[in-house]
């Protein structure tokens, strides 16, 4: 996704993963754009959420389906 920009960006896969691509995501997301994160169980949302901060990014919206969880973060 290097070089490009996106207005919103889907990552549906485990927590380990989606931390170590957040940066990424965060590059190449425009101003206002929306990560939507997915895939991770609750005691994985505090740890996303503390990323996404460290990265300038703010929590928009939580969800959760039995025992899985999606956020979307906002640039």
């Amino acid at each position: 996704i290097e070089g490009q920009e996106f207005d919103i960006i889907l990552a549906n896969i485990n927590r380990n993963i989606l931390l170590a691509d957040m940066k990424a995501y965060c590059a190449t997301l425009t101003k206002g754009g929306r990560v939507i994160l997915s895939g991770f169980l609750k005691e994985d949302v505090p740890v996303l959420l503390k990323k996404a901060k460290a990265l300038k990014m703010k929590k928009a919206q939580q969800q959760s389906h039995d025992e899985w969880y999606s956020i979307q973060i906002e640039k």
